[in-house]
């Protein structure tokens, strides 16, 4: 897969992947309010120590996913998130390709030891991605409600690859 600067011509895009509140703390956590609006993904687009990717399908060449790294030079680790896929996209292992893409091309762009990331217990298919990709849990975690539910948030961390 090959990842493109997000533009801002991809909002309305990703607007259209996040349908609920549900969908959306399960992208984002609460970095947004419910409802989602293109103001809010403009304003994320703006922190000067986030690099911001759009997945492009292989296939067709359109955009089918999104992912940010957070990189943190003082504190000498990176952070994954903001991963999105579109859901007509799911089930054809672009979303491994997205992730795999991603953590390759930032350790490649930072000289950083560490990625971290965070994922929601019950997102198993997501962790079993992060997992075979090398990420490993911390024992951290961060509970937020959804829809009246606990959500327990892990953390995951990998090192950069010897």
């Amino acid at each position: 897969m090959r990842l493109r600067e997000t533009s801002s011509a991809d909002l309305d895009v990703f607007l259209s992947w996040v349908p609920s509140e549900a969908d959306m703390v399960l992208w984002s956590g609460r970095t947004f309010r419910w409802p989602l609006d293109r103001g809010q993904l403009e304003t994320y687009l703006q922190h000067d120590q986030r690099r911001y990717w759009t997945g492009l399908d292989p296939s067709s060449g359109d955009p089918v996913g999104h992912a940010s790294l957070l990189v943190d030079v003082d504190a000498h680790m990176m952070r994954l998130g903001c991963i999105l896929l579109d859901p007509d996209a799911r089930g054809r292992g672009l979303g491994r390709e997205l992730i795999g893409t991603a953590v390759r091309t930032g350790f490649e762009v930072t000289g950083l030891p560490v990625m971290k990331l965070g994922v929601y217990a019950h997102n198993v298919s997501a962790r079993r991605v992060y997992e075979s990709l090398g990420f490993q849990e911390t024992g951290r975690v961060r509970s937020t409600e959804v829809g009246g539910q606990p959500w327990h948030a892990l953390e995951m961390q990998r090192r950069r690859p010897s």
